[in-house]
């Protein structure tokens, strides 16, 4: 039985406080220390993967870390703090990628009330915010080390118990100290110092803080705390009341000198200020930020808030991204990645960051093992060289580069992306293709037996099948797993349709990088592997790509990477037909109010809806869409947006969920509730209004739809880009200049402007008159489907003229004078 010992210590009391004000002197003393240099670096974010609820300051100097952090925790019958905040999480808000703004709320259940908390950097070394909750709630200002197994600094209690006071000494550098304070607005009812945060959290679970009473403290928690110093400065607490305007306003700091940062602190903290700020940051956020007007409204929210509130800072690396989630963080040991995971959590940052898209880039491949492999997994607690998962990775980077033009990382990622690919035919040393197991030129996923640890185990079934990306797919149900080649003994349609792909894709890249022996060989590379596809795991009979086992005969487990030849361009169109009319649309396989399932409706396991048993899915929805989009599948592909986006928002709307995975009947399917790729499902309809990708080049607009729908403030290669899309409008402005109309909804492809000439492809669903704006004066010549219709003049900057329903190609040239 816990008990409170009311009972105060006079003389141990005096003891403390003649201590901590004794030693919060020497740090003032500090002030007046010659050395106060430049900090070498400061990133502050809510990087720590175990709180939501906090702002970590991860700040070097003299070539040292020296981390500090805080958080808050609320008390309503039991405390909340920590990662017990992310089963409460009821409010996932903007978080602005430059730390400007973010917001987030819990709820303390059964109370339905939002705990909302907001915050702004201010600077490189300050930030402000607020905390806006009941009255009748306690909570803590906790000051803690965000990387608690080797925090060296110190935190005590101003003498006022006001202020948490954070020093960090450094090595070889004594007379620079650096400091951190954190102060709150409101009146303090309770602070404490701590050995480290976890105690912190026992007091409150059983009590609440006193004021450095060492034996009223270690009564109310049961406990015994050691009185030296040293056992008492990892952590400390402020406990308070939001008052009757049921906000509190806090600040928080590092700097070499305390009485600056007291300073700052107070007159930040003077009534209105911190709220003209925070109020001021969220509506600038807002109207710079991407955003859609009608038509699938939300998606460019929710992408950046599920993908920045996951954004976490690395050390070791230097690198800022976010990484697969916080759950899956904290359980790695504070960071990890993941191979597909992370290359589209790049995507999805390159709606609206391209230094965190370019870090989670570099993250990942900077993994690479020395044999090429691109690891399924890595992270603090270890890496898995035996395995990769599926090739994606030029696809994504080429489709960021169109939208980015960022030549260097493209010349830093070609040779990683050029050696993972060549991983999965190379000799592993003995005559034996790393994955090419029965050497018939298709792949296998497979995982490699050795000495080295890898992290989940390795040369196994279970490891092979972690590579495929769908870890229990049915699939795999009555898969052999090869003892000698380390291979499933199955070739599979979805590995060898997306290293086809990979390949077509580096035979892009290397062009631009001016490698034009490599795009040769990468694009031989490609038709070698779309011929061998389709003769070997085409199904006539079918009418559909399947796996197939090495005795000869086809797998009838259908999943979405039979789709997959779509995505590589290597089914015909007869087949791409089939392939859609059969099965997609099937209502008995695939086709419904959700799409798509990981394993057919009438399959055995689809009942099981469990993992990769059924659920839905972000990136086989995603790679399904891209395969629609290339075969020019419009109509459907805008229906397979729409249900993606509506799987999605259900769940969000609801609970703030960006699922792991859904049921296919909608909602949370028991997987990790803030997953990054889970964002795919919104990215899909963004997709419709403007894409670039290798087969159509930059691509806008979407086929007759229902409503209509604006995507503004879009960055794309250097310039701000506007799309309109609605069933009697489709229009492209770029640097605020319209140069593009049509008074229909039509998808325009290859879109391709210069000096000499605008060409494009239009797809319209009826008679349509199109108007462009992209040539200043003169006459201009138009061709129709190659042949030479007319000659327009320009007016008023403008060009029009009239197409029938149907596709066609389109030149529009000036003539010669």
């Amino acid at each position: 039985m816990l008990t409170l010992i009311a009972r105060r210590s006079n003389v141990v009391f005096l003891m403390l406080l003649l201590a901590a004000t004794f030693m919060l002197s020497a740090a003032g003393a500090q002030d007046t220390a010659k050395h106060s240099p430049d900090l070498e670096a400061v990133h502050i974010g809510s990087f720590d993967p175990d709180a939501w609820n906090g702002i970590v300051f991860d700040v070097s100097a003299f070539g040292q870390d020296l981390p500090f952090a805080i958080r808050f925790g609320s008390k309503s019958g039991r405390f909340l703090d920590g990662d017990q905040i992310f089963d409460n999480i009821s409010l996932v808000g903007p978080h602005a990628p430059d730390e400007s703004y973010a917001q987030m709320g819990w709820c303390q259940y059964p109370r339905a009330a939002t705990i909302t908390l907001e915050w702004s950097r201010v600077n490189n070394t300050t930030i402000v915010g607020r905390i806006h909750g009941p009255m009748d709630m306690q909570y803590v200002l906790e000051a803690y080390s965000p990387y608690q197994r080797y925090f060296t600094g110190e935190y005590h209690l101003t003498s006022n118990a006001k202020q948490i006071v954070g020093i960090h000494y450094i090595d070889n550098h004594l007379d620079s100290v650096l400091h951190f304070i954190a102060e709150i607005d409101q009146p303090v009812t309770g602070a404490a110092t701590f050995s480290n945060v976890a105690q912190l959290n026992h007091v409150m679970q059983a009590g609440q803080l006193f004021y450095n009473d060492i034996e009223s403290r270690s009564g109310a928690a049961g406990l015994r705390f050691q009185t030296d110093d040293q056992y008492l400065s990892g952590a400390a607490g402020l406990q308070f009341r939001t008052g009757p305007s049921e906000t509190a306003h806090f600040v928080a700091s590092v700097g070499w000198a305390t009485s600056k940062l007291e300073a700052e602190s107070q007159n930040w903290l003077q009534p209105g200020r911190i709220d003209a700020l925070l109020d001021h940051r969220a509506r600038q956020y807002e109207d710079e930020r991407p955003r859609i007007a009608g038509l699938f409204g939300d998606a460019p929210t929710v992408i950046g808030n599920s993908m920045f509130w996951n954004t976490q800072y690395i050390p070791s690396t230097g690198l800022e991204f976010p990484t697969i989630s916080r759950r899956w963080s904290s359980g790695f040991g504070g960071w990890v990645t993941g191979e597909w995971d992370c290359f589209f959590g790049a995507l999805l940052t390159s709606v609206e960051s391209a230094s965190q898209t370019n870090d989670a880039l570099r993250a990942i491949l900077s993994s690479q093992a020395p044999n090429g492999i691109v690891p399924n997994v890595d992270g603090a607690s270890g890496t898995s060289p035996d395995r990769s998962e599926p090739p994606i990775g030029a696809f994504i980077i080429w489709k960021i580069f169109e939208r980015s033009h960022n030549l260097p990382l493209l010349e830093w990622a070609y040779p990683r992306l050029k050696k993972w690919h060549e991983f999965w035919f190379r000799d592993r040393g003995d005559g034996q293709p790393w994955r090419d197991g029965n050497r018939d030129g298709l792949l296998e996923w497979g995982s490699d037996k050795g000495s080295g640890y890898s992290v989940g185990g390795r040369g196994f079934m279970q490891q092979a099948k972690w590579e495929s990306g769908m870890d229990d797919s049915p699939m795999w149900d009555d898969v052999i797993y090869n003892q000698h080649t380390f291979t499933m003994e199955l070739d599979d349609v979805g590995l060898n349709s997306l290293y086809a792909l990979d390949a077509e894709c580096l035979a892009k890249i290397a062009l631009i990088l001016g490698y034009k022996e490599d795009s040769k060989t990468f694009t031989e590379d490609y038709d070698h592997m779309r011929a061998l596809v389709r003769k070997k795991l085409w199904n006539e009979q079918d009418g559909i790509y399947e796996n197939r086992y090495w005795d000869g005969h086809f797998s009838k487990e259908l999943s979405p990477t039979n789709f997959y030849p779509l995505l590589a361009g290597i089914a015909t169109p007869a087949q791409a037909h089939r392939m859609i009319t059969e099965h997609l649309l099937n209502k008995g396989e695939f086709w419904g109010q959700y799409v798509m399932p990981t394993i057919s409706r009438n399959d055995r396991a689809f009942p099981d809806q469990y993992y990769w048993r059924g659920d839905i899915w972000g990136p086989t929805n995603y790679l399904v869409y891209e395969g629609l989009d290339r075969y020019g599948f419009d109509k459907i592909a805008l229906q397979f947006a729409r249900k993606s986006y509506d799987l999605f928002m259900s769940d969000w709307h609801s609970h703030q969920y960006t699922d792991e995975q859904y049921y296919a009947w909608g909602g949370s399917a028991g997987g990790d509730k803030h997953y990054t790729w889970g964002a795919l499902l919104a990215l899909i309809p963004m997709e419709q209004y403007l894409d670039d990708n290798p087969w159509d080049g930059f691509r806008f607009g979407a086929f007759n739809p229902s409503e209509e729908g604006e995507l503004q403030n879009i960055t794309w290669n250097g310039h701000k880009v506007a799309v309109t899309i609605g069933p009697n409008d489709t229009k492209l402005v770029r640097d605020g200049v319209e140069r593009f109309a049509a008074n229909a909804g039509v998808v325009v492809r290859d879109y391709s402007i210069d000096s000499q000439e605008l060409s494009f492809t239009i797809k319209t669903p009826r008679d349509v008159s199109v108007r462009s704006d992209e040539f200043a004066s003169g006459a201009i010549a138009l061709r129709i489907d190659n042949d030479q219709r007319q000659t327009l003049c320009v007016h008023n900057g403008m060009v029009s003229f009239s197409l029938p329903a149907g596709e066609h190609n389109i030149v529009l040239e000036p003539k010669e004078r």
